[in-house]
């Protein structure tokens, strides 16, 4: 079988879309399959186009709804396949995008609709009740880094990574807001900040109210294959997203690492950590401040919990899982083989 995966973000800094759809095509490879990447955020995104033309796959995959979905449904048109979307976060939260025409049209249009997780699904169908009959849950796949032997963890501080690209649906500043009295008072506090900036208006904003903090740390673009480094070396990793489109891959990468999460109380986030049994929810910035200092406190509790959420990813996100739904769901999207009898 062959499939096209029209992704939207392919260059800049590391985000999620870029991560799953890399993860999801090697592993469809993994399987036999011809998986062509159409980059749509490449210079020769219309030579690539024009390859499909001249070739065309059995059908199409879109991430993103509204990054995504239009050109692959006007492609599908043209080539006479079935095409397939994941809805992937902002194309669900974000009202100018949900809501736009061309959104509707692509989900009203689609053969079938993904997304990861079922609290998602319920938010979608609520939303796009004419995609309730072909929306189908697939839980993100998640593969552990593997840690070089020289990372090593100190005891004279209590680092807590925020992986995210710097942009305002991440909340980083409402993170280091809420945990600025927690620095004050407990001097070993650290907050590394990962990840690139993709809104310079809000990265400036970011500067200017981390400078002058010397518990907090801005890393920058960190290469994707080089975070396992930074992970090893963690003693809590944070989210704190507005939204999550479903299962975060740094919370899943964190957990497959045995790292213990605390994650903002999102729908996303609700439907991957079991509060308390492999990570933790927080409600509001103080419930984030008091969650943050019970678990500095409590390091046994960390590691047990942590654990526990290793279990938990690695044996209901392997990757190869997605790729055997994706595979199952593309076969039954495409036209039944001619029995081949005469006519």
């Amino acid at each position: 079988m062959c499939i096209a995966l029209f992704c939207p973000f392919t260059q800049g800094p590391t985000r999620g879309n870029i991560t799953s759809v890399q993860r999801i095509a090697r592993h469809l490879q993994l399987n036999g399959n011809q998986v062509d990447l159409i980059p749509l955020d490449a210079p020769d995104r219309s030579l690539c186009l024009q390859r499909l033309i001249a070739a065309p796959p059995d059908l199409l995959h879109a991430f993103h709804a509204f990054h995504a979905g239009p050109i692959t449904r006007s492609m599908a048109h043209t080539l006479g396949v079935p095409y397939l979307i994941t809805l992937t976060g902002s194309d669900l939260f974000d009202p100018a995008l949900r809501d736009h025409p061309e959104t509707l049209l692509a989900l009203n249009d689609a053969t079938s609709i993904t997304c990861f997780d079922h609290l998602v699904a319920e938010l979608a169908t609520q939303t796009f009740p004419r995609i309730a009959g072909k929306l189908v849950v697939i839980p993100q796949g998640v593969e552990p880094f593997a840690v070089p032997v020289a990372a090593e963890r100190t005891t004279d501080r209590f680092c807590i990574l925020l992986p995210a690209a710097l942009r305002p649906v991440k909340g980083i500043d409402y993170a280091i807001t809420h945990l600025a009295p927690l620095a004050a008072e407990r001097p070993e506090l650290r907050l590394w900040i990962a990840g690139g900036s993709l809104d310079d208006t809000y990265t400036e904003a970011i500067e200017r109210q981390a400078a002058g903090l010397p518990w907090v740390k801005l890393l920058g673009e960190i290469p994707h294959q080089e975070m396992g480094a930074l992970y090893a070396v963690a003693d809590l990793v944070l989210n704190s997203s507005q939204f999550e489109g479903g299962m975060a891959n740094a919370l899943l990468e964190a957990m497959a690492m045995a790292k213990p999460v605390l994650a903002r109380d999102v729908p996303g986030n609700r439907s991957l950590i079991h509060h308390g049994r492999t990570g933790w929810l927080y409600r509001d910035g103080s419930d984030l401040c008091n969650q943050t200092r019970q678990l500095m406190d409590d390091p046994a509790l960390r590691d047990t919990v942590a654990r526990q959420a290793r279990q938990h990813v690695l044996t209901q996100y392997s990757p190869q899982q997605e790729a055997d739904l994706l595979i199952r769901l593309y076969h039954s999207l495409l036209p039944a083989p001619s029995s081949g009898g005469a006519k």
